[in-house]
């Protein structure tokens, strides 16, 4: 006999290393002599997209193609610090130093093409690598142009910024503070399951994410995001556990008997991008890292106990453990 359930959760989660621990990102733009751009930033992109995203914020702001931006990353010769990948904090954080460096560098690209034009800042606009006079398109210069002239003139078109915000450590006694963490982000996970009460499998048929990420700088990145860390969450609420025998001896050291989700026990999965603009965030985004996994496991928990009536509160919710709490529950106990 196989019955089904539905669990709810939500997860509230502060980004950024936060409680008073300093913590920012610095990163540095150029106009190369070709015209291109040149970003260099140390963080690390370990899958999550934040290499795009700092492409589409120095590229938005500097009137760019995305396709014009170069990355020089992780080079401890070049970079300055940006910090961990970890804290859910690079989206945040290096695009916040992107974000503040391009500013820094369009307002030296500005400051040139004034004094080349001969006209204040209104006048002009930025557009495809290039500086262009309102009224007057076809005396456009290009970001190489101005690049040479900078030059000529020893200048650089070049800028370097850093975001390092103020967080304050918590009160011992309640846990709170003025300002704990830069900012929040939430998300609420629904699953559905289906439980064989004969042997205590439990598969989850569908699931659906809301997760409130502020502006999604790439709508398609935040999914994977969800994706992904929706799928580690299975895991962790039915089947990856360390098993050790009585002298300490690990039971289970490969990945034939420590079972992580595959393909095969990934469900159907619905992201809601849920977008209320941070104030704080660069283009108003926030990190969806560490908690795209989070309240998946407890949706899945809880799903089970809508399924079947029994709270398991040690993960993972093995068949085992299922059937032990379903023998207890017949037995009134």
């Amino acid at each position: 006999m196989k019955k089904r359930g539905v669990g709810i959760a939500s997860v509230m989660f502060g980004f950024g290393y936060g409680e008073g621990f300093p913590d920012h990102s610095t990163a540095s733009i150029r106009i190369k002599p070709d015209g291109r751009v040149e970003v260099k930033t140390a963080a690390a992109d370990v899958g999550q997209g934040v290499l795009t995203v700092v492409s589409q914020i120095a590229a938005e702001i500097l009137g760019v193609p995305v396709e014009s931006i170069d990355l020089v990353n992780g080079d401890t010769a070049v970079t300055r610090s940006s910090g961990s990948t970890s804290a859910t904090r690079q989206t945040f954080f290096t695009g916040n130093a992107v974000m503040n460096t391009a500013q820094i560098l369009r307002s030296i690209i500005f400051d040139l093409a004034v004094k080349v034009y001969g006209k204040t800042y209104p006048e002009l606009y930025f557009e495809n690598s290039c500086v262009v006079p309102h009224g007057a398109e076809e005396k456009k210069i290009s970001f190489a142009e101005l690049a040479k002239i900078a030059a000529e003139r020893g200048e650089k078109l070049e800028a370097e910024g850093s975001y390092f915000p103020i967080t304050t450590p918590p009160d011992p006694s309640n846990g709170q503070g003025e300002r704990v963490y830069v900012s929040y982000t939430f998300v609420t996970t629904i699953a559905e399951v289906e439980i064989d009460l004969g042997t205590g499998q439990v598969e989850v048929i569908r699931m659906v994410a809301a997760p409130d990420v502020g502006q999604a700088i790439h709508p398609q990145n935040v999914e994977g995001q969800m994706e992904g860390g929706s799928a580690q969450g299975i895991g962790m609420a039915l089947m990856e556990e360390i098993l050790f025998d009585e002298y300490g001896t690990l039971l289970n050291p490969n990945l034939s008997t420590y079972l992580i989700p595959t393909s095969l026990d990934v469900p159907r999965m619905q992201t809601v991008i849920v977008e209320d603009e941070e104030p704080l965030g660069p283009f108003g985004a926030k990190g969806i890292g560490e908690p795209a996994m989070i309240s998946t496991a407890p949706a899945i928990i809880n799903a089970i106990y809508n399924a079947c009536g029994v709270r398991i509160k040690e993960l993972p919710a093995t068949p085992e453990k299922i059937l032990r709490e379903l023998k207890k529950l017949a037995a009134g106990n």
